[in-house]
């Protein structure tokens, strides 16, 4: 997740469901929303979705905390959005507990946002916790997820070669902790009331997002891909080949033509997660 340029100009799934899903929820997060209410924004990688869609749906927000767990994130958004006086770009992990003392205080957010990130975290239960404790009373947050992506099954699958487990070898890190599980929407629910939330909604939904061309899937694969990083330079190309082989055996690949051409689109079903809980 550290190649912020590149994610920056290979998120296309991630800005479509995020101005999608903002399109719905932005009503329902501004009926309660104050004049000087402050958002933080969790997972905010390079910033483009937070700034494009996030802070326009919301409107009015005093101050606006961006924060990422990759500090080359936070760095490429810092210069990216300089120019946003109101917007400070901070790193943090919202897997560990936090205090008082920590990157913000406890309480003091009348909104929190995620796209796209808390998936990648595997102590759940902290990462709801955390953001319960940074919400004010009556503040709200919305949540937005994986619960199973192919990617991950691809991942699995390809830990198993020899030829790449041994870069591989945390595999499961980086496994939605809902890939696997039959009802996800029960297990959240379950999390939001040990941590304190009272009033919520949650919905999976099946979606599916089309890559058109084999190169659109390259780099979206290479934007997340968590593993490429301990590979020699040599050998990331040859692990693509492999992945590509990999989606051609699950059936995710198809070829389409017309009187000019013939294009590949490589097809991904997946199962996405949205909450919206009030304190």
């Amino acid at each position: 997740m550290n190649k912020a340029n590149l994610y920056h100009q290979a998120n296309g799934v991630q800005r479509h469901d995020a101005a999608e899903i903002l399109k719905e929820y932005a009503p329902l997060i501004s009926k309660s929303q104050a004049s000087d209410d402050s958002l933080l924004d969790i997972g905010c990688g390079s910033g483009d979705v937070l700034v494009d869609f996030v802070l326009p749906a919301l409107g009015r927000v005093r101050k606006v905390v961006a924060a990422d767990v990759s500090e080359q994130m936070v760095r490429y958004a810092r210069e990216a959005y300089k120019h946003l006086a109101s917007v400070s770009f901070r790193t943090l992990d919202i897997g560990l507990k936090l205090d008082a003392s920590g990157l913000a205080q406890l309480g003091q957010f009348g909104h929190v946002t995620s796209f796209y990130c808390l998936h990648w975290v595997q102590n759940q239960y902290n990462a709801f916790s955390n953001i319960y404790h940074l919400l004010k009373p009556g503040g709200n947050c919305l949540l937005v997820f994986l619960a199973n992506n192919p990617i991950f099954d691809i991942y699995n699958q390809l830990s198993r070669s020899p030829k790449w487990s041994k870069y591989m070898y945390d595999v499961e890190k980086y496994i939605s902790p809902y890939q696997y599980c039959e009802n996800p929407a029960s297990e959240i629910e379950d999390l939001l009331c040990t941590v304190g939330f009272q009033q919520y909604q949650i919905q999976v939904r099946d979606k599916l997002y089309v890559y058109e061309g084999l190169d659109n899937l390259k780099r979206a694969v290479l934007a997340v891909n968590p593993f490429s990083e301990r590979m020699p330079p040599d050998l990331r190309d040859k692990f693509l080949l492999d992945y590509i082989a990999v989606v051609r055996q699950m059936y995710l690949s198809k070829e389409c033509s017309n009187e000019n051409e013939c294009t590949l689109q490589f097809i991904s079903p997946y199962k996405l997660v949205i909450v919206y809980a009030k304190k």
